[in-house]
């Protein structure tokens, strides 16, 4: 049983995973292969970089999130479900193979099919129309909460398809997670 499972190994779902596997949670990342970011090669809106390709982002997120024991699986994710609230979760692969945890983070975009068997919990909104939006969104709250154990960040949270917006959604979808977890605000500061 792992503490945290992230669906989707993007922008988003990366840093979600640096967040909560730094903080000591048992994390594992969900990813079906090829982020979105992984098509641009001089993404130019991050403060840390004047410009840096999306398969660097990612590599480097790759490493940082088993840097601190976090685990990344390769599967396509065709299911999240669970018994009763609040859990524990079951996401089922593509290929059978099945993981179990506490609390999921939906950092995917797509259809979001894989939500299927917990539609009586989930909403969805439409997205604007337009170029580089999406068709649909989880519905959250203002700590990332789409239901009891369920995070969503970046695209599956967000029309706003900017890097930079999706590392942060991560990021606040992640620290409200380990927060509700510990009870208390968690504030991570490297010394």
């Amino acid at each position: 049983m792992r503490e945290v499972l992230v669906v989707g190994g993007g922008v988003a779902g990366l840093q979600a995973a640096v967040i909560t596997a730094k903080a000591g949670m048992d994390t594992l990342v969900l990813d079906e292969g090829e982020p979105l970011v992984c098509s641009t090669d001089k993404i130019q809106n991050l403060v840390t970089r004047e410009r840096i390709a999306g398969d660097e982002i990612v590599d480097t997120g790759r490493e940082r999130v088993r840097s601190f024991g976090g685990e990344i699986e390769d599967t396509t994710v065709a299911g999240v479900s669970r018994d009763d609230d609040p859990g524990p979760f079951t996401v089922t692969g593509d290929a059978g193979e099945t993981y179990t945890g506490e609390t999921v983070v939906v950092a995917a975009a797509d259809e979001f099919g894989f939500l299927s068997p917990l539609r009586d919990e989930i909403e969805f909104t439409d997205g604007p129309e337009g170029a580089f939006t999406t068709e649909r969104h989880l519905v959250t709250d203002e700590a990332n909460r789409a239901t009891t154990n369920v995070y969503a960040a970046g695209l599956a949270n967000t029309w706003e398809y900017q890097t930079s917006v999706a590392i942060g959604d991560g990021a606040k979808a992640a620290v409200n997670l380990v927060s509700d977890r510990r009870d208390e605000a968690y504030i991570d500061h490297d010394w």
